[in-house]
């Protein structure tokens, strides 16, 4: 019967850098979030058209009424980007054209969060891996 010894060296300090590491990562992801909630509104923006409007004014200029709000739920955060203005749902999505109380056609959607959205579904994941290797690389880990 063979026996083996080995020993470890540098497990204490594995282990202090891994508690670094996980001390520092929801701060960490949480400012990745928001700044990719930053980059997704300033996209959602530069496809939203903001030509004249009805009322003359800049009270409904859908570019300027795009807001992001982030939330922390225990361990948890959420950013959600937004357009406050009320008619934003009829240029993203379409709507029906009415003239003198009659049907005149159908004016299409210009799905600018839709297109930004389907653009962001490659993008989140590659900035999340980033972000934890920077980490890791941080702790020499």
């Amino acid at each position: 019967m063979a026996s083996f010894n080995f020993s470890m060296e540098g497990m204490e300090e594995l282990e202090r850098d891994l508690g670094e590491a996980m001390k520092r990562y929801p701060r960490t992801m949480e400012n990745g979030l928001i700044n990719i909630a930053r980059s997704f509104k300033r996209s959602a923006i530069e496809r939203t058209p903001d030509g004249n409007n009805h009322k003359g004014d800049d009270s409904t200029k859908l570019r300027k009424k795009f807001g992001m709000k982030a939330y922390r739920m225990g361990m948890a955060s959420l950013v959600l980007v937004y357009n406050s203005a009320p008619h934003f749902h009829l240029v993203e999505d379409g709507h029906e054209l009415i003239s003198h109380g009659e049907f005149a056609g159908f004016v299409p959607g210009k799905h600018m969060m839709e297109k930004t959205r389907n653009e962001y579904e490659d993008i989140v994941p590659e900035r999340f891996e980033a972000l934890c290797d920077q980490i890791l690389r941080g702790h020499g880990l």
